[in-house]
């Protein structure tokens, strides 16, 4: 096998059709790494000069078997600063593309670190973050003489896995508490509220739910001084890549809530690839705070799952939070390579120093 790196935009783009026989084949793919979100995500961020792509492909004979979608991205820290190699890209699952007709896969992340190792004078800090424990890249990994002390936890990821239950009736005895059922009682009775799913092939919701999110946002800091709450709709280079994958995309659902007059009560926006419905982002109108659209929304949803059999899993996306775990029981690890270039005197300095920083902050 051989490896190559790409490094400029066209010939990234020029990978699309390769990059998309592998996602579709590949089990451990997730929509975070096809290829479709990894150009949104790139054309939004190609001209920061800090940011070089670093994209790892592996050759058998003339056909592309795997693709590492990495950047290396300079971070700066006072007087430091220092080179990450890190995937291309930000998601709650993130990963390399593997070509799984040969059982080879080991083979094949083997080429892709040992391509990363080939590249030392390059990087100062490897760190690969959003893995799924259960993945080919987390087995090699930890078969790893080299690595397997490096991988640590990171975040819990819950969700529904619907097959587990006979129905929703099922479903709904077990985690349906009466309290969800009195919100939504109380919602019907005052607004007469409306479940509704709207497709973005067919109408763009992308203006419509940035506003309902910022303005959520707002309300959070001003009334519960939760400055550290941010809305993704207020970056100029977030948004730039959330409308490209928002418009005419047939994988992006969006779940609403309406009252009697279609005003917008809250949402969710999710991704449904390859069976899974990836709950992305959630807001709801502050004006209703009482109400808990969150978890209306949440049983609406996964009724509906139940029904049409849209999807297997429903995805509540990264975080430990409560309300997620009152929905299930079930969940999957999120895990992070993380270490020091040691191979580079600069690498090991830095080591050194977050080391002892890390020691005088205990």
């Amino acid at each position: 096998m051989l490896s190559k790196t790409i490094t400029t935009t066209e010939e990234f783009y020029n990978l699309q059709e390769d990059w998309e026989r592998l996602q579709e084949q590949d089990p451990d793919v997730t929509y975070y790494s096809t290829f479709e979100f990894a150009k949104a995500w790139w054309d939004a961020y190609k001209n920061d000069q800090d940011k070089e792509l670093f994209i790892v492909c592996i050759y058998q004979d003339k056909d592309i078997v795997g693709i590492a979608p990495f950047i290396i991205q300079k971070e700066n820290k006072k007087i430091m600063s220092w080179n990450t190699l890190r995937f291309l890209g930000r998601g709650d699952f993130l990963g390399i593309l593997v070509d799984r007709s040969n059982n080879n896969e080991m083979t094949i992340i083997k080429d892709i670190f040992k391509c990363i190792e080939d590249n030392t004078e390059k990087w100062e800090r490897l760190s690969l973050t959003h893995i799924k424990h259960n993945s080919s890249i987390v087995a090699f990994i930890l078969k790893s003489g080299k690595y397997n002390r490096k991988l640590k936890y990171l975040i819990e990821c819950p969700y529904i896995l619907l097959n587990k239950y006979r129905d929703f009736a099922e479903f709904n005895r077990k985690f349906v508490s009466g309290q969800v059922r009195n919100y939504r009682n109380k919602l019907m009775k005052n607004f007469n509220y409306q479940f509704r799913i709207v497709n973005n092939k067919d109408i763009d919701m992308y203006d419509e739910i940035s506003k309902v999110h910022k303005k959520e946002q707002e309300y959070l800091i001003d009334k519960y001084n939760r400055k550290e709450r941010k809305s993704i709709f207020t970056d100029k280079k977030k948004t730039s890549y959330l409308k490209q994958i928002y418009k005419n995309n047939s994988k992006v659902l969006t779940f609403m809530l309406t009252d009697g007059e279609n005003n917008l009560l809250g949402y969710d926006t999710c991704y449904l690839y390859k069976g899974v419905l990836h709950s992305w982002n959630i807001a709801y109108n502050p004006e209703f705070e009482k109400y808990r659209i969150g978890k209306i929304l949440n049983y609406e949803i996964v009724k509906y799952v139940f029904k049409t059999k849209i999807a297997d899993v429903f995805d509540f996306g990264a975080g430990r939070y409560p309300w997620k775990f009152e929905w299930t029981n079930d969940f999957v690890l999120d895990y992070q390579l993380d270490m020091w270039n040691e191979e580079t005197e600069k690498g090991k300095k830095l080591k050194r120093l977050f080391e002892l920083k890390k020691k005088i902050s205990r």
